[in-house]
């Protein structure tokens, strides 16, 4: 890291919303992403218990590549499925191919999807053992959760 660098970690102002980093930080994602509500946490499994508090009830499903522990012990606190739709290839540590963490979530949702009140994707698919996601898998699950009006999660 360059001195400037060390110098803005060591002045750097942590303490969340009502700080000065916070509006930097604010304005920085709402610039990236257009949303109007920032809400910083300190980790992901306070966003996912955010989320999923918000967003699950009983008997609800939440598909995904591979679920990661803490994503999986939030949707199920809430009494909802954590479903694993990894590719074939994925389950079979030996074998050999490019994209092992893509997804397949065609059958859900065309057959249980009113118990689907959102799709994630895990990107770096680290429960599965860091395997990648294909652009073509991710478009096509992004294209599957259009028609199905879902939205769409990526946990990356």
């Amino acid at each position: 890291m360059s001195s400037v660098q060390w110098g803005a970690l060591i002045q750097g102002d942590e303490s969340y919303a009502g700080s000065r980093s916070f509006y930097r930080f604010r304005d920085v994602v709402a610039d990236l992403t257009g949303f109007t509500h920032i809400i910083p946490t300190h980790q992901g499994r306070a966003v996912e218990r955010i989320l999923f508090h918000t967003t699950l009830k009983s008997g609800d499903i939440v598909p995904n590549n591979t679920h990661f522990d803490t994503t999986r012990t939030n949707i199920e606190a809430e009494g909802a499925e954590a479903l694993d739709l990894v590719i074939a290839e994925g389950r079979i540590p030996s074998l050999v191919h490019p994209f092992k963490g893509n997804v397949d979530f065609d059958q859900l949702l065309s057959e249980r999807g009113h118990h689907v009140p959102l799709v994630m994707v895990t990107i770096t698919n680290n429960s599965g053992g860091g395997q990648p996601v294909s652009l073509e898998n991710f478009r096509g699950v992004r294209a599957l959760c259009d028609k199905y009006d879902k939205p769409l999660f990526l946990d990356a």
